[in-house]
């Protein structure tokens, strides 16, 4: 019997063994076809000057024109700038924020102090974007903002935060890492839960300290999980949160606000050009799924890591 055949029965003999776990996988995947591959189709608007009354297999194919257009689009290149600004920056500031919080975390031996902070973090992933971006036009706005009136108090010149083009990234990324922080924390925490405890009790009776123990013990113990996360962050460098992009922003810093998935919600809703905005979201969907296999390749090539 060839191997082909031998591993090919013993797959068989796998999958039997395994069939209720697979039958419990079963309304996932389905649901996974449905909402995720079979949507899919719609990629063919990206090389069609598509009609909506002649649908999918029934409009005008045009090969790569839609793609040529929005290289030669100078509001393209503006949304390209804002959203990698914005990502790098987010990346920058954001990817650290919750791995710090976590190890914070970990070193509060006071257990209420630490339930309670945690519910804090976390509450604010909860809170839909158009509540958090009315509570910060409701702070920094110019004239009724909680801020300027304390500003006013003390008889200075209220500052206009959100018709500021120059401040919208700093008010879009500190709001966004405010309102992920404790989220993006509960993985880190869960990592660090899985370090052998004997590991710092070795350290302990060695005479490590807290700052010690936290170099030698807890960061290489959450390195994979780390490492994971820039990985899957890196993907997103040319993406901004459309929900976070949408509701901060308004006509004033428009300049600074548009991104490319405003700029697709813009182009395809707003002025139905269903075609010219699949091309933008199919060439940004391959540039982070190139990103992400790069950063794969060189987690395993560098860093002799790999999760693949």
């Amino acid at each position: 019997m060839s191997t082909a055949s031998l591993k090919h029965r013993k797959l068989i003999k796998l999958i039997i063994s395994q069939r209720i776990l697979l039958l419990f996988l079963l309304p996932g995947a389905i649901a996974l076809i449905i909402f995720n591959y079979i949507p899919m189709i719609g990629i063919l608007m990206a090389f069609e000057n598509y009609k909506p009354q002649k649908g999918f297999f029934g409009s005008e194919f045009i090969g790569l024109q839609n793609f040529i257009m929005f290289f030669k689009d100078a509001d393209f290149y503006t949304a390209l700038k804002n959203t990698l600004g914005i990502s790098f920056f987010s990346l920058l500031i954001g990817f650290p924020a919750p791995i710090l919080l976590a190890l914070m975390l970990d070193n509060v031996n006071n257990v209420h102090f630490k339930k309670i902070t945690q519910t804090i973090t976390y509450l604010p992933h909860f809170i839909s974007w158009v509540v958090i971006a009315s509570l910060v036009y409701r702070i920094l706005d110019g004239d009724t903002g909680t801020i300027n009136m304390i500003i006013k108090a003390f008889g200075k010149e209220p500052v206009e935060f959100m018709r500021n083009p120059d401040c919208y990234w700093a008010i879009l990324i500190t709001t966004n890492v405010i309102k992920e922080i404790g989220w993006g924390s509960i993985i880190y925490l869960a990592a660090i839960s899985g370090i052998d405890p004997e590991q710092y009790n070795a350290a302990l009776v060695d005479g490590a300290n807290r700052l010690q123990r936290l170099i030698h013990i807890t960061l290489p113990g959450i390195t994979m999980t780390i490492l994971l996360m820039f990985i899957l962050s890196i993907g997103s460098l040319v993406t901004v949160n459309f929900d976070a992009a949408f509701n901060l922003k308004n006509a004033v810093v428009m300049s600074s606000a548009e991104v490319i998935d405003t700029y697709v919600f813009r182009t395809g809703v707003s002025m139905g050009n269903f075609s010219y905005a699949t091309a933008i979201g199919f060439a940004q969907s391959m540039i982070s799924f190139i990103l992400v296999f790069t950063a794969l390749k060189l987690s395993k090539k560098f860093g002799d890591y790999s999760i693949i």
